[in-house]
């Protein structure tokens, strides 16, 4: 009975592992065929099967080499074993038994494949790509000042070499348990005890005490070698006083005790191997505690001593040439070393403003915030519960009077807004599965509402009645199965035609096909929905589409390669949508930089906005465009993973017009530049002229750091107006203007950095000073109290700073919103000089203002205020009008004429209505 007993719980164990093996093995291989099966669709087979190859092949490679490792190591310690017995007790009986050596292999070839195994799932995908990119790459043609080795060997071959070592020592370590273990177990190694009062001490044979020594060595070695590398890491990890820099203690300390530490850990390993041969006993507790007490003081007490006593007291004088490395190796990894450093000469306003070059400088500015303009398409253009919009950008587009700024968002399917989710909306519906189509308003302009201008509106979108708009803007494609938002996954039975549209000629179709039993079971397997075995909705035509947000789609594609900090933004292109995302190289091994936290990352000392990539939001076409053939990583990127990525000539022309320089990369310059616009060593050591962001009023009224924004105007000393992205630094701990820093977004001149350096004496405001002199100003504050009371919110927009001439403006809208279910309205620009401050309905009244002069109004702004502020507004003389309207009145009173005093008396309230609404608002 206890036999069977066993038998069967042996039987139900087996049967349970080989169930969940085969659960496991199915939900690899369906993730793996539908995921073969996308990439195919998508246009990028070859991309899948070489990453799949090396990130797996070097997993797979190293689970056999260390399942091989630990397993010859068994098999050589299984030798001195003899004959192993083990003790079972069944009730009052004590059965010994001798296990064969067939057993004893199947346990080490067991523990062989469990160590192996994970191994195998412990090791990073990373490590095979980063074999390749060893196999393949070339030299940066950069070279370090402290060992003269090319920078590619820091970014590439060394984390990759790092990497290996630290896994070979892990092995190493397991390994030499794993035997240790067997040999105590085995009672090849017994513990005796001589006389009493003695230590216990191990005795062994030559086999395991050789055996022991040898791995001990090895594992030394590989230990001596971890040292030696890291001599190079301080390069990405030093200690100065001065910022943390790679500096004097790091080169001349630390780096020569790590060299010696390694020579003495090699010294050590051969010692071992002595001892395992018993000879030089001796030397075991001398090479031990030599090690341990090197290692302490080479590490702690040496180093701080020198930092101490020799740096400390000489800092600037000894660390001098190390900060000017750091300078330069970091504007070198930020692409700084290229940028064009101006002096703005600034001059005083009063000395006089070019107002008409400032008006038509404001042309160009958007008004409209980003928070405004979704509140008021949600509100307008959602139409429906389940369409949503995600976000709204501001781009240029050509008109017969030239480019103008564009506010655009896209209307996605929101998925919770579907009202019956049942599986059927949710995956199949038309209606339910994708976005349609564009919004597109004038960014730098108002209705007479105070609403933005729309260019595209209603379902589908269409062309609204603008004699501005632009004709590029026409969408007759407006399905959007790919959005900026996750989305679940749809079946179409409808199959694209893409031969009209489509770019790359890999590109297959918008999702997998369902054609066959197969595919259907794999695809309900892989997103865990039986819906889709027995749906009668799926046909011959049925393709199956997930992966529909841009970024997850993007990734999939470029894996670890690329880094996606920003929401993609929408362009329209050939009547249809598309998004366009920025792709950044990154590493955090380029040595002798400064670690500066990028877009979630722990921290980056590289980086390139080098890729933009193009996503079809109808078919889901995905293309990868290099703009930066000078960085080395796209470069090797682009060797590594071939036709991947297509040159920026490949990219239609009616898509460069929208390629502008990414907001991520300008703030990280700017963030660098905060302390590396310090061109000397002692200004950097002294850090007496560290820069910041400015701060800025948000919609809440609490600041936040001033945003970098787009806009369309002409630099100081260009002819022609740019598309432009603008960020601006004051000084740590004040609040006046020390630099503006500009990017250029035009092809041609894409890229180009410009910085206008404000000197200090000069005194120019900054935003958070502009604003403070807004809320001082007496009528603006009486104003905005006004509006608070009586129940609305004041919101102000983004303030920009431009350029007129040798002086500054400044502009910031104001908007009204409601308390509850606010629809912001424009109702007010705010224009100063720095010094002088004015808030009127339009920026003609408010620059005519702050100018003294009487506004001229042309028809498209008379039209503007018809009905906001009242023509009453734009007459002098309305003091004059109502007289004379009061008089006739009274003579129609005394004629008993009680139809013209009607009538007479009616526009009079009408004049004095229009009035107040304008002073109201």
């Amino acid at each position: 009975m206890i036999g069977k007993s066993f038998k069967t719980d042996k039987s139900v164990v087996g049967f349970l592992s080989v169930f969940f093996l085969l659960i496991f093995l199915g939900d690899f291989f369906s993730r793996l065929y539908i995921d073969k099966l996308w990439f195919e669709a998508a246009g990028y087979t070859s991309i899948f099967w070489k990453r799949l190859v090396w990130e797996w092949g070097v997993r797979v490679a190293m689970a056999i080499l260390a399942s091989a490792f630990i397993y010859g190591n068994l098999r050589l310690a299984s030798t001195s074993f003899g004959k192993l017995r083990i003790r079972r007790q069944m009730g009052d009986i004590v059965i010994s038994e001798e296990m064969s050596t067939g057993y004893v292999n199947k346990i080490g070839t067991g523990i062989a494949l469990f160590f192996g195994l994970w191994f195998g799932i412990i090791g990073s995908s990373n490590l095979g790509l980063q074999f390749l990119f060893t196999l393949t790459g070339v030299e940066w043609g950069v070279v370090d000042p402290i060992f003269s080795k090319d920078v590619s060997f820091y970014v590439i071959s060394f984390p990759f070499l790092r990497k290996l070592i630290s896994l070979l020592a892990g092995i190493m370590v397991v390994a030499l348990l794993v035997v240790t273990v067997a040999y105590v177990l085995s009672g090849v190694i017994g513990i005796s005890k001589r006389i009493q009062w003695t230590s216990p001490k191990p005795q062994m044979g030559s086999l395991p005490r050789k055996h022991l020594a040898a791995l001990v060595c090895a594992l030394l070695l590989l230990v001596s070698g971890s040292i030696w590398f890291s001599r190079y890491a301080l390069l990405t990890g030093g200690s100065s006083g001065v910022q943390g820099i790679f500096g004097y203690t790091d080169m001349y300390a630390r780096l020569p005790v790590l060299g010696l530490l390694s020579f003495l850990t090699l010294f050590v390993s051969t010692v071992t191997v002595a001892i395992g041969f018993k000879k030089f006993k001796a030397i075991i507790p001398f090479s031990a505690a030599l090690l341990l007490v090197f290692g302490f003081l080479s590490q702690r007490i040496y180093p701080s001593f020198i930092q101490r006593f020799r740096v400390e007291p000489n800092e600037l004088s000894l660390e001098g040439q190390f900060i000017e490395e750091n300078i330069q190796f970091t504007r070198r990894g930020f692409d700084l070393l290229e940028l064009d450093r101006k002096e703005f000469q600034y001059m005083r306003p009063e000395n006089g403003v070019d107002w008409e070059a400032a008006k038509e400088q404001f042309d160009g500015l958007p008004v409209w915030t980003s928070q405004a303009l979704l509140t008021t398409y949600r509100e307008l253009e959602a139409r429906f519960p389940y369409y949503d919009f995600f976000g709204a950008t501001v781009d240029r587009y050509s008109t017969p009077t030239g480019v103008i700024p564009v506010a655009l968002s896209v209307r996605e399917i929101l998925p919770n807004g579907i009202q019956d989710r049942n599986w059927q909306n949710v995956h199949i519906r038309e209606e339910y599965i994708h976005g349609n189509g564009i919004v597109a308003s004038l960014a730098s302009n108002r209705t007479s509402e105070g609403r933005p201008p729309m260019l595209i509106s209603g379902i589908p979108p269409d062309v609204q009645e603008n004699p501005g708009a632009p004709s590029t803007l026409l969408v007759n494609q407006p399905s959007v199965y790919v959005g900026s938002n996750l989305q679940d996954y749809a079946i179409v039975n409808q199959p694209l035609s893409i031969d009209k549209r489509r770019i790359r000629s890999m590109f297959k179709s918008r999702g997998i096909p369902i054609d066959s039993q197969l595919r259907t079971l794999v695809a309900a397997w892989y997103f865990q929905d039986t819906n889709l075995l027995f749906s009668a909705d799926l046909v011959d035509t049925s393709e199956l589409l997930f992966k529909r947000d841009v970024v997850e789609r993007v990734r999939a594609i470029a894996g670890s390669l690329l880094h996606f900090p920003e929401d993609p933004y929408p362009v329209v292109y050939e009547g249809g949508v598309m998004w366009i995302l920025e792709g950044f190289t990154i590493t955090s091994a380029f040595p002798l930089s400064r670690l500066t936290e990028f877009g979630g990352t722990r921290g980056v000392r590289y980086v390139r906005n080098s890729v933009k990539v193009t996503v079809d939001a109808e078919s889901g076409e995905t293309v990868f465009y290099v703009v930066d053939t000078d960085d080395p990583l796209i470069n090797l990127y682009d060797r590594a993973f071939p036709g991947m990525f297509l040159e920026f000539e490949n990219m239609p022309n009616e898509l460069k017009e929208h390629v502008r320089y990414s907001t991520s990369m300008l703030d990280l310059q700017a963030r660098v530049l905060n302390q590396y616009h310090q061109e000397t060593a002692s200004l950097f050591h002294g850090q007496q002229d560290v820069w910041t962001l400015p701060q800025e009023l948000s919609q809440n009224s609490s600041t936040v750091p001033y945003r970098s924004e787009y806009g369309i105007y002409k630099l100081p000393g260009e002819a022609d107006k740019s598309f432009l992205l603008t960020t601006a630094f004051v000084p740590r701990g004040r609040q006046n203007l020390t630099a503006i820093l500009v990017a250029q977004s035009d092809p041609g001149s894409y890229g180009q950095l410009t910085l206008f350096e404000i000197p200090v004496e000069d005194q120019v405001p900054g935003p958070r000073q502009v604003e403070a002199l807004v809320e001082q100003d007496p009528v603006i504050s009486q104003q905005f109290s006004l509006w608070r009371t009586g129940g609305s919110q004041v919101w102000t927009g983004h303030l920009h700073m431009i350029p007129v001439g040798e002086t500054l403006l400044y502009m910031e809208p104001v908007f009204l919103a409601a308390e509850e279910d606010a629809i912001p309205e424009l109702r007010r620009f705010v224009v100063s000089d720095g010094y002088r401050v004015s808030m009127e309905p339009t920026l003609v009244e408010a620059i005519a203002e702050l100018q003294g002069v009487q506004p001229e109004f042309t028809e498209e702004i008379l039209s503007e205020l018809e009905g906001v502020d009242g023509i009453v507004g734009l007459v002098g003389n309305w003091p004059t009008e109502a007289l004379q309207l009061l008089e006739e009145a009274e003579l129609a009173v005394r004629n008993l004429d009680f139809a013209t005093f009607g009538q007479l008396l009616q526009e009079l309230r009408q004049l004095l209505q229009d009035l107040s609404l304008r002073e109201g608002l």
